[in-house]
């Protein structure tokens, strides 16, 4: 039992000097990472975004604001 620990300890040291030993692995590892850590909150977030241009252009529409109509993103292709 006590050598199939050591065996295992060895593996993990090898297999752990190798990925230390290339860095592209370890940016691969620290982005793939950063995006599990962070995903929901990134979504959240874009679903907030979107809602919020989505109300914007909406009140701009029914209530015919002007300043809103004439924001770059509201504004007609070719107005201007």
């Amino acid at each position: 039992m006590e050598n199939n620990m050591e065996e295992a300890e060895k593996v993990v040291e090898e297999a752990q000097g190798d990925s230390a030993s290339d860095p592209d692995s370890r940016t691969s590892a620290a982005s793939s990472s950063f995006w599990n850590r962070y995903k929901a909150e990134m979504g959240l977030a874009a679903v907030v975004l979107y809602v919020f241009l989505l109300a914007l252009g909406t009140i701009g529409e029914l209530f015919n604001v002007e300043w809103i109509l004439d924001l770059p993103l509201f504004r007609p292709p070719g107005k201007y």
